[in-house]
C-alpha cells in the first residue's frame, strides 16, 4: 500500500485442496475509493468483465478508521474472513467476518507488528487457508529496518493463526534482496505463485518491474522467474487470477489512473490482453473471491433495487454519445460503443418505428477494415442526409472523417480516404461532430472539445466552404447539438468530462446558425444527475416529424456498475416553455409508460 492507487486481485480458493472445489457462480471484486471509505464490491461471471455493485458493504471502525486494501478468503469453517489495511502507520490490521458478505461481525484489529523493532508500516493483509497446517496464513507488507541496510526496507512479512485470536510471531515470507510490495498468491499447475511489485526509485525514474516467483508450498522457498510480467512501465499492485492453466495479472498504471492486464501460461511468455479486461473505474486494490450463486444473489439485491430506481434504457447495449435521427418513417440511433479506456473501432445503427421498440441493424463501419487512416477511438458519431445520400460524420483518433452511403444503415465509404477535419491543423480537439443543414440549403459541421468551432459545408457535405469559426458557449466542454425551432436556433452542449457523475447539459439561442450564442440566467441546465441516474449528457435531438414534440438521446452511466466506459443510452422528452425556453429534464421521467406505442411517425 503506497500512496498511490493499485490493485491485488488473488484467486483464493486455490489453496484449498481440489476434492473441495466446487465451479464457481461468479466472482466478487472487493475494493475500495478515495483514501479508504470501505468496502466496496463488483461482481463478474468470467473475472475479467465486472459491474460495481455501487455501495459500501463495510465501514471501517478500528486503527485509524480506514478500510484500504480488502481482501476477503471464504474459510473452510463456512465463513468469508475479511482483513485490510486500517491506517498508514497503523501496527496492524482490520478483521471481520461475514457469513453473506452483507452482515458483518463486530471488528476487530490485529495488532500484527506492534512488536517488530522501527516498524513503520502495516499495508496490504492478505489471507490464505493452508490445509495441511490447518492454520490461515496473514502475509502483509512492512517497512522495517535492517542489519546493513539504509533506511527500513520494505518486505513481506507473515503470521499463521487458527482463530484470529492468536498468532506466531511475524517473520519475513520471502526476500528477494530489494524493496518489494504488494505480495500475492495464487495455486497454478500444482505450485504456489507469488507475484510482487519491486518498489519504484521516483527520484531517478526508475519504475520497478512486477516480478512472479514460484515454490513447491505457500510458505516457500520461493524462486524469482527471470521474465517480468512488466518492466520499465509505472505499474503496480500485480493482481493474478487462475482459470483453468492461465494466469491473468491485473496491475494498475497509476499515474494514468488505469488498469492493464497480462495473461500466460508459463509465467514466461506474457500476452497483452487489456483490451478484453474492464475493472471499474476509480477502483482501488482489493481481491477477487469466487462465490456461490446463492451469495451473489444476496449481494446483487442491491442491484436489482438501484435497476429499479431508474428508467430502462433504450438500447440494451453498453453505447453512449447517442446522434438521434428521423429518416422516412424510422427512428436511427448511431452511438459510441463503450470499451474500456474509449478504445472502440467499430460503429453500429439502431433503428425503431416508435422509440419504443429498437434493433439492432450491425455494425456497417470498422476502422480497422474499413479506414486507412485511424484503427481505434471511434467515437461520438452523427449522420444526416441530402439528396438521398447519407452522410456519415465520426471520429476516430481525434480526427474526424466523413463516409457516404445509400441507405441509413449502410454501408457507408469512407468519402475521402483521410481525416476531413485534422486534429493537428485546428485549434479545438477534433471530436465530436454535429451535422445541421439549414432551410436555405447550407450545410454546418458542428464540433469540438474545449473550443467549440462550426464550419460551414460545401454542397457535396465532404469539403468545407472557407474557414472554421470558433463560437463561445458558456461552461462548454464537448458534443454540440444544433437544430432549428420556430426561426430560433437552438444550441445545447454537455459539461463537464464523461467520467463526472455531474456531466450535464446547457443551452443557448440565437439568431444565427453560427452565432453568437446566448443562453438564460435561469434553467441554463436542462438535463443533470438525479438519483441513481449520472451523468446524464453527451445527447442527440431528434423532431418528431410533422409536430412539435422532440425527444432527446443521451447517455449515463449504466446502472448498475456503470462508469465513463459503461454507459446506457436512455430517451426523455423534451418540452419548451410559452417563450421558447428548454424547459429541465429529469432522466428519472419514463419516457413511455410500459406497454406504450410509443411514437410512431406520422401516426
Amino acid at each position: 500500500m503506497k500512496n498511490l492507487a493499485r490493485i491485488t486481485v488473488p484467486l483464493l480458493f486455490c489453496l484449498f485442496p481440489a476434492a473441495a472445489q466446487e465451479a464457481p457462480a461468479g466472482y466478487l471484486f472487493t475494493s475500495f475509493r478515495d483514501n479508504g471509505d470501505g468496502l466496496h464490491l463488483a461482481y463478474s461471471k468470467d473475472a475479467h468483465d465486472w459491474t460495481d455493485l455501487d455501495r459500501v458493504f463495510l465501514k471501517p471502525e478500528v486503527g485509524s478508521k480506514l478500510l484500504r486494501d480488502p481482501h476477503i478468503l471464504k474459510g473452510p469453517d463456512g465463513w468469508f474472513h475479511m482483513v485490510w489495511t486500517s491506517g498508514w502507520h497503523d501496527k496492524g490490521i482490520g478483521y471481520a467476518k461475514s457469513k453473506d458478505l452483507m452482515e458483518w461481525s463486530e471488528q476487530k484489529f490485529l495488532p500484527l507488528t506492534e512488536k517488530l523493532k522501527g516498524v513503520e508500516t502495516t499495508w496490504a493483509p492478505e489471507i490464505y487457508w493452508l490445509e495441511k497446517e490447518k492454520n490461515y496464513l496473514i502475509v502483509w507488507s512492512s517497512a522495517v529496518p535492517m542489519v546493513g541496510k539504509q533506511g527500513a526496507q520494505h518486505r513481506a512479512w507473515y503470521v499463521l493463526t487458527p482463530d484470529f485470536e492468536t498468532f506466531t510471531e511475524p517473520k519475513i515470507f520471502f526476500d528477494p534482496g530489494f524493496n518489494n510490495i504488494d505480495t500475492t498468491m495464487v495455486t497454478m499447475n500444482g505450485k504456489s505463485v507469488i507475484f510482487l511489485k519491486q518498489t519504484d526509485d521516483q527520484e531517478k525514474g526508475i519504475w520497478g518491474p512486477i516480478r512472479a516467483a514460484v515454490a513447491n508450498q505457500p510458505l516457500g522457498p520461493y524462486r524469482l522467474v527471470d521474465q517480468p510480467v512488466v518492466e520499465k512501465e509505472r505499474a503496480e499492485g500485480p493482481a493474478p487470477v487462475v482459470i483453468d492453466d492461465e494466469v491473468t495479472v491485473y496491475f494498475d498504471y497509476y499515474v494514468e489512473h488505469r488498469y492493464g492486464a497480462r495473461a500466460s501460461k508459463d509465467l514466461k511468455s506474457w500476452q497483452d490482453v487489456s483490451g478484453s479486461t474492464n475493472v471499474i473505474s476509480g477502483q482501488r486494490h482489493g481481491s477477487i473471491l469466487p462465490v456461490s450463486a446463492e451469495v451473489l444473489e444476496g449481494v446483487r439485491s442491491v442491484e436489482k433495487e438501484r435497476i429499479a430506481s431508474v428508467p430502462a434504457p433504450a438500447i440494451d447495449e453498453f453505447v453512449a454519445d447517442p446522434s438521434i435521427r428521423a429518416f422516412g418513417d424510422t427512428y436511427y440511433i448511431y452511438p459510441t460503443s463503450d470499451r474500456p479506456n474509449w478504445n472502440t473501432y467499430e460503429f453500429a445503427v439502431w433503428s425503431s418505428k416508435n422509440l419504443v421498440d429498437w434493433k439492432k441493424e450491425g455494425v456497417f463501419l470498422d476502422l480497422r477494415k474499413d479506414v486507412s487512416w485511424a484503427n481505434v477511438k471511434a467515437w461520438a458519431p452523427d449522420c444526416i442526409e441530402r439528396d438521398g445520400k447519407y452522410y456519415f460524420y465520426f471520429c476516430g483518433e481525434h480526427n474526424i472523417g466523413v463516409a457516404v452511403g445509400d441507405s441509413p444503415t449502410g454501408p457507408f465509404k469512407d468519402a475521402l480516404g483521410k481525416p476531413l477535419v485534422k486534429d493537428s491543423e485546428i485549434k479545438t480537439f477534433s471530436i465530436d461532430p454535429h451535422a445541421f443543414i439549414d432551410d436555405d440549403g447550407k450545410a454546418y459541421l458542428y464540433f469540438g472539445n474545449g473550443t467549440p468551432t462550426v464550419w460551414e459545408l460545401n454542397d457535396d457535405m465532404i469539403s468545407f466552404k472557407g474557414e472554421p469559426k470558433e463560437m463561445h458557449l458558456r461552461e462548454f466542454r464537448e458534443g454540440i447539438v444544433v437544430f432549428k425551432r420556430k426561426g430560433k436556433y437552438y444550441f445545447m452542449w454537455s459539461i463537464d468530462d464523461a467520467r463526472s457523475p455531474d456531466y450535464r447539459v446547457g443551452w443557448g439561442w440565437s439568431d444565427s446558425p453560427t452565432g453568437p450564442v446566448e443562453s438564460p440566467q435561469e434553467n441554463f441546465i436542462v438535463l443533470r444527475q438525479h438519483g441513481n441516474a449520472v451523468a446524464t449528457a453527451h445527447h442527440g435531438v431528434v423532431n418528431v416529424p410533422g409536430t412539435d414534440r422532440w425527444i432527446v438521446a443521451y447517455h449515463r452511466h449504466a446502472v448498475p456498475g456503470g462508469s465513463g466506459y459503461r454507459r446506457q443510452v436512455c430517451l426523455v422528452e423534451m418540452k419548451f416553455d410559452e417563450e421558447g425556453h428548454i424547459l429541465p429534464m429529469d432522466p428519472l421521467d419514463e419516457p413511455f409508460p410500459k406497454g406504450s406505442e410509443g411514437i410512431p411517425i406520422g401516426k
